[in-house]
């Protein structure tokens, strides 16, 4: 059976996010990155990540209010820690979940208006030594990514309709769009994937 077309879109958004966050990770000395989004009022969920394990099944939601990602997006502030498991607020069930400590992490949010998620940044590489934090001139390039990202991911979310977002993208696009996307043959498809391109770029400030 085809995977339903909501789905794909999903899957195709999620892949170019995912190499935008590995990119990331380049340019700032980053084992991995993620963008988290809220569920309802009191999670964040994994969304796209540059760690393939943290899209898959069965990773845990991260309470907004005992967390540090949920911190950074309840206040709207970048945060940072060079060693975040040795901490109290540390969330430590995804930690649990993947099999390795969290050591150096930072949570950046991105807003439109509102925050509406937060990029992640964990751990270094390799470690030889004290654990590092993520310096300034790190934060800056993440944040650039956050404010770059902010506009296409609210255009998203008001596709998606109801705001509610999970791993396996079940009900998250609105069911009178997917139905008229359904309808389209490939070409016709690529043409909507071009135009949603170029509004993407050109949306007014």
């Amino acid at each position: 059976m085809a995977e339903p077309l909501e789905q794909r879109l999903l899957d195709v958004i999620r892949q170019e996010l995912a190499r935008t966050l590995a990119a990331l990770c380049q340019d700032v000395g980053a084992a991995e990155s993620s963008i988290l989004l809220p569920r309802g009022e009191s999670d964040l969920v994994f969304f796209a990540s540059s760690n393939p394990a943290l899209m898959q099944p069965g990773i845990p939601a991260v309470p907004i209010a005992a967390s540090f990602s949920g911190l950074a997006f309840r206040t709207g502030q970048t945060i940072a820690f060079a060693d975040a498991a040795s901490q109290a607020p540390h969330f430590k069930a995804v930690d649990e979940k993947v099999g390795h400590k969290t050591h150096e992490f930072a949570a950046i949010p991105f807003s439109d208006r509102t925050t509406l998620g937060i990029i992640t940044l964990v751990n270094r590489p390799a470690t030889d030594g004290a654990p590092r934090p993520f310096d300034i001139a790190e934060l800056r390039r993440a944040e650039a990514v956050a404010t770059e990202l902010a506009r296409p991911i609210s255009l998203l979310s008001g596709l998606l309709g109801s705001g509610s977002f999970e791993q396996d993208g079940a009900g998250l696009l609105d069911a009178e769009l997917a139905a008229d996307l359904a309808l389209l043959n490939e070409p016709e498809r690529r043409i909507v994937h071009s135009l949603t391109g170029a509004l993407l770029q050109n949306r007014p400030e």
